[in-house]
């Protein structure tokens, strides 16, 4: 009898881009939870909706949006390999989702609202039916090389 083989499994392909970074959406959102309990509270959501265009294409879309939130609940989870975002669909536009600690969203806003925030550095998995896993970020006032 034929011994079986087994496939080595295979590593993803991945890509990367620069994203030139043209518009900049800062969000804030205010919420009251259990406003009729015996302890209300104030929720609050801080994010930031980027738009820009890549340095390459993806089957021929180099349009993207980045929308980015301050998680204070941030943690890594059960997938593996881990990733920090995803990529949720690449037509009419390439968008990209990722929640980072509040620290970290802290200075992402500083740059952002004083108007340095030009560039973005995304690596990412292949985009496998639309969506792919991003590896990588990173944001700056010049391209990465």
């Amino acid at each position: 009898m034929a011994k079986k083989r087994r496939r080595k499994p295979k590593r993803p392909e991945t890509m990367s881009c620069n994203v030139e970074i043209s518009s900049i959406r800062p969000r804030v959102s205010l919420s009251m939870h259990d406003a009729e309990g015996p302890e209300p509270g104030v929720d609050s959501h801080c994010g930031l909706r980027l738009r820009g265009t890549m340095d390459m294409s993806i089957r021929g879309v180099r349009d993207m949006e980045l929308r980015l939130w301050a998680d204070w609940n941030h943690h890594i989870g059960p997938n593996r390999p881990a990733y920090i975002g995803y990529i949720t669909h690449t037509r009419p536009e390439v968008s990209v989702i990722a929640s980072c600690r509040p620290a970290d969203f802290e200075y992402l806003w500083s740059l952002a609202l004083s108007g340095e925030l030009k560039f973005a550095y995304l690596s990412f998995t292949k985009p496998h039916y639309g969506s792919a896993d991003v590896l990588d970020m990173a944001f700056s006032n010049e391209a990465e090389e």
